[in-house]
C-alpha cells in the first residue's frame, strides 16, 4: 500500500517542474534583506530544489592532480569515458527521472578560460540537456586557486595577483604548488572573475554558480597592508584612544598564529573583522555583477563552514556576513550522519546557523574511508539519513555521490539497482511533502546566541560552551534557532534565550538581553557571558548582574562544556548533559510548540504552516530503528486533538492527542523519518 507521500508525487512532481520552467517562484530580494528579517522567501533558491553532483572537476584536474580525487579514480583506464559520460541526456534524463532538478558541474577550475573554454564548451551542452529536462545548471567557479603553470600563458603577470604569506612567499592552496592563491583585493584578478562571470552566463547558459573555497587566509601583500591601514583609519578616526598610536602610518599585519584561544591585542581584534568584512565585500562584489547580468541567478559557496571553529580567524568567514552574499552554502565536512560512541553527528548545526542568516544549505558530507579519507553512502539506510537530514532542516536535499564512478568502465554508483531504487524512493517521499516544508516557517521558541566578539576572540571557551548548549538542545528534544548578535531585532520572536560562554558582548547586545527578560522572556545563562565588552574590555558590574527570579536559569559553564574536535564538528556532552536539559525545560514550562522526551538519538524540528499548523520533522540518526516516543506539545496547540503521521514505511497513519497530564503524542517505532502534522 502506498505512502499519502506516494500518492501525491506525480502530481506534485507535474506542478513542481512546471513552475521551475516558469521561474514563476522566482522572486528576488536582497541577501542583505533576507538576512534582517531572518527569513527566506524571496530567495530564488528558496523554491523546491534537488541538488547532485555533476563532476564539477574538469578532466585536466584529475589529470593533474593523480591519484583518487573525490571519489574518482584518476588511474582507471574507464575514468576518460565516465567523464564523458556524465554529460549525455541519457544520464541527465535518469536523474530527472529520479527528481533532481539542480546540478554542479564544471565550468572554471583555474587553468584560465582560454584554456578551459573547450571543457566549457561540453559544459553548455549538458546544460542545454538539462534544460530540456527541468534541470537547472550550477557552473563550478574556483575562487582560491590559480593553476599557474597554465594560467601564465593567458595572463603572464598573474604571478602579481597571488597572495603573499607572512614571510613573503607566494600562497598556494595547501600543499598543491601548482595552485596558486589569488589575492581578493587585486582588482585584476576580480575583474577576471567578472569576466568569468559573465561568460557562464551569456555563453554557457548557467544558471548560477557554485563559487568553491570561496574563503581566504590572511595574506600580507603589499595591496593587503595598504588597505588595512585604510580601514583602520576609516574605522578609528583617534586612534589613540584604543590603540595609543598618533596614526596607523606604521602598522604591519600582525603575525598569523595557528589557533589562537583568546585574543587581546586591539590590532589583532581589529585586524580579524577588517578580513571577515573584506571577504564578503569581496562576495558581494561577484555576486551584484551577477545578478546585474542576470536576475535570479542562483549562487551558492563553499567557505569551508563550519568546520574549523575558528573559521573567521583563520579564513575570515562569519557568516552573517559572508552568508548574506549567497543564496546556498555548502556544508562539506566528514560529518555523515549517524551515532558513534555515543556523539551524535549531524548538520543540523550548519543547517541552524544557515537559517538565522538567510541562505539555504547544500550537505556535501562524506563518509570515512580508510585508504582514501572520503568514503560515499553504500546502504539505503545511509541513503535515506542523509536525505531526511536535510530535508528536516531546510536543507537541500540530494546526493553527492550518486555520479560518482562505480569502477565498472563507465557505469556509475546510481546504475547500482539498490542505491538507485534507495535514491528514488526517499527523493520521492521529500517531494511528496514539498507543501509542507515550502511555505513553512520554522518555530522560534528557543534562541541560542552567538556573538562575533566572543566566538573569535575567546574561541576555544566560546565554542565548547555554544556548541555544547547547541547539542543539549539537539538531543534533549527542542525546538531552537541560532541567534546571532547582528540580527537583535529577531530576539522579540522568540520566548526563551540561551547565552551560553558569550564572555564579550556588546553595550547594545546586553541591552537587548536584558529588555528580552523585561518582556517576560525566559533566560538561560550557561557559564560566564558579558565579562568583557565587544573590544575585550572588563565590565564592572557584570553584564547581567541583578537578573533573578524564575525566568533567568543560571548553569555552570562544567555542566555543558563540550569536547569539540578541531576540523570535525563532533561534540561529546559530558557526563549529567541531560539534567541540563530538564533544567531548560523547567524553566521554559508550556512555552516550547512541542518537544520530544528521552530519545537522544532522535532530532526534533519544528515549523508553523500558515499559522494553524505544526508541522514536526523526527530524524532518527540511530542504526536501530526507535521505540514508541512521546512528543510533548505546548500550550499554543493544546486545543488539538489529532495528528498526521507521514514516513516512507506505509501509508499515513492518524494518531490522536493525549490531553493528560499534558498534550501528548504518541509515534509509533519509526525506522529513520517522520513528519507530523499537528492540526
Amino acid at each position: 500500500m502506498k505512502s499519502n507521500a506516494d500518492k501525491n508525487w506525480r502530481m506534485g512532481r507535474r506542478d513542481f517542474l512546471g513552475c521551475v520552467a516558469g521561474g514563476a517562484w522566482m522572486v528576488w530580494q536582497s541577501p542583505l534583506a533576507r538576512a534582517t528579517n531572518g527569513d527566506r522567501a524571496g530567495s530564488p533558491a528558496q523554491g523546491p530544489l534537488y541538488w547532485a553532483w555533476w563532476g564539477w572537476e574538469p578532466l585536466d584536474h584529475y589529470l593533474r592532480t593523480g591519484g583518487v580525487v573525490g571519489a574518482v579514480n584518476t588511474k582507471d583506464p574507464s575514468m576518460p569515458q565516465w567523464y564523458a559520460r556524465l554529460h549525455s541526456e541519457e544520464v541527465v534524463r535518469l536523474m530527472a527521472g529520479l527528481g533532481v532538478n539542480l546540478a554542479c558541474t564544471h565550468f572554471f577550475k583555474g587553468f584560465g578560460l582560454a584554456h578551459e573554454h573547450a571543457e566549457q564548451q561540453r559544459t553548455a551542452t549538458l546544460v542545454k540537456f538539462a534544460h530540456q529536462h527541468c534541470i537547472k545548471v550550477l557552473g563550478y567557479c574556483q575562487s582560491r586557486s590559480i593553476y599557474h603553470e597554465q594560467f601564465l600563458a593567458e595572463v603572464p603577470d598573474a604571478e602579481k595577483w597571488i597572495q603573499r604569506d607572512g614571510k613573503g612567499q607566494l600562497r598556494t592552496w595547501g600543499g598543491a604548488k601548482f595552485r596558486w592563491a589569488p589575492c581578493i583585493h587585486c582588482g585584476e584578478f576580480r575583474n577576471y572573475m567578472k569576466r568569468a562571470i559573465r561568460v557562464g552566463l551569456e555563453e554557457v547558459k548557467l544558471d548560477g554558480f557554485h563559487f568553491d573555497n570561496n574563503y581566504c587566509e590572511p595574506c600580507y601583500c603589499p595591496r593587503c597592508e595598504a588597505a588595512f591601514r585604510a580601514w583602520l583609519t576609516k574605522r578609528h578616526p583617534k586612534p589613540q584612544e584604543r590603540f595609543g598610536l598618533a596614526s596607523f602610518d606604521g602598522i604591519k599585519q600582525p603575525a598569523t598564529e595557528k589557533a589562537p584561544s583568546r585574543i587581546t591585542d586591539p590590532l589583532t581584534q581589529e585586524w580579524v573583522r577588517w578580513r571577515c568584512e573584506s571577504l564578503a565585500e569581496y562576495q558581494g562584489d561577484l555576486a551584484a555583477h551577477a545578478r546585474r547580468i542576470k536576475p535570479g541567478v542562483i549562487l551558492l559557496g563553499n567557505p569551508a563552514y563550519p568546520r574549523d571553529p575558528n573559521s573567521a580567524y583563520a579564513r575570515s568567514v562569519w557568516a552573517p556576513l559572508l552568508g548574506r552574499q549567497l543564496d546556498l552554502m555548502f556544508a562539506e565536512n566528514g560529518n555523515f550522519p549517524g551515532v558513534e560512541d555515543n556523539v551524535l553527528i549531524s548538520q543540523v548545526r550548519a543547517c541552524k546557523h544557515a537559517a538565522a542568516v538567510g541562505y539555504r544549505v547544500v550537505s556535501t558530507v562524506w563518509k570515512r574511508n580508510k585508504l582514501t579519507g572520503l568514503g560515499l553512502p553504500d546502504t539505503e539506510e545511509a541513503i535515506a539519513l542523509q536525505i531526511a537530514e536535510s530535508a528536516a532542516n531546510g536543507a537541500l536535499p540530494g546526493t553527492n555521490w550518486a555520479l560518482r564512478p562505480l569502477g565498472e568502465g563507465d557505469r556509475m554508483r546510481v546504475e547500482r539497482p539498490d542505491l538507485r531504487e534507495a535514491l528514488a524512493k526517499h527523493l520521492r517521499f521529500v517531494h511528496g511533502i514539498e507543501p509542507l516544508v515550502t511555505n513553512a516557517r520554522p518555530v522560534r521558541d528557543i534562541a541560542l546566541l552567538h556573538t562575533f566578539a566572543s566566538t573569535v576572540f575567546d574561541n576555544r571557551e566560546t565554542v565548547a560552551l555554544a556548541q555544547g548548549a547547541e547539542e543539549v538542545l539537539i538531543r534533549g528534544g527542542f525546538a531552537w534557532e541560532v541567534l546571532f548578535g547582528e540580527n537583535l531585532a529577531r530576539l522579540a520572536e522568540f520566548s526563551i534565550l540561551v547565552v551560553a560562554g558569550q564572555s564579550h558582548l556588546s553595550n547594545k547586545e546586553v541591552e537587548a538581553v536584558r529588555a528580552f527578560v523585561n518582556r517576560d522572556g525566559v533566560l538561560v545563562l550557561i557559564g560566564d557571558n558579558g565579562t568583557f565588552d565587544e573590544n575585550g574590555r572588563q565590565r564592572s558590574p557584570a553584564a547581567f548582574e541583578g537578573l533573578s527570579g524564575e525566568r533567568v536559569v543560571r548553569i555552570e559553564a562544567a555542566a555543558v562544556r563540550a569536547a569539540v574536535k578541531a576540523n570535525e564538528g563532533r561534540v561529546s556532552l559530558p557526563e549529567g548533559w541531560k539534567q541540563v536539559a530538564e533544567t531548560i525545560g523547567r524553566a521554559a514550562d508550556v512555552r516550547p510548540s512541542a518537544r520530544l522526551r528521552d530519545a537522544d538519538t532522535v532530532t526534533l524540528s519544528a515549523y508553523e504552516l500558515n499559522s494553524n499548523r505544526l508541522v514536526l520533522h523526527l530524524v532518527n540518526y540511530a542504526s536501530e530503528p526507535t521505540k514508541q516516543l512521546n512528543v510533548e506539545l505546548g500550550g499554543r496547540w493544546r486545543t488539538c486533538r489529532t495528528a498526521r503521521l507521514l514516513t516512507t514505511e506505509g501509508p499515513e497513519r492518524k494518531l490522536v492527542v493525549r490531553q493528560y497530564p499534558r498534550p501528548a503524542l504518541e509515534v509509533p517505532p519509526l525506522k529513520t523519518y517522520g513528519v507530523l502534522v499537528v492540526e
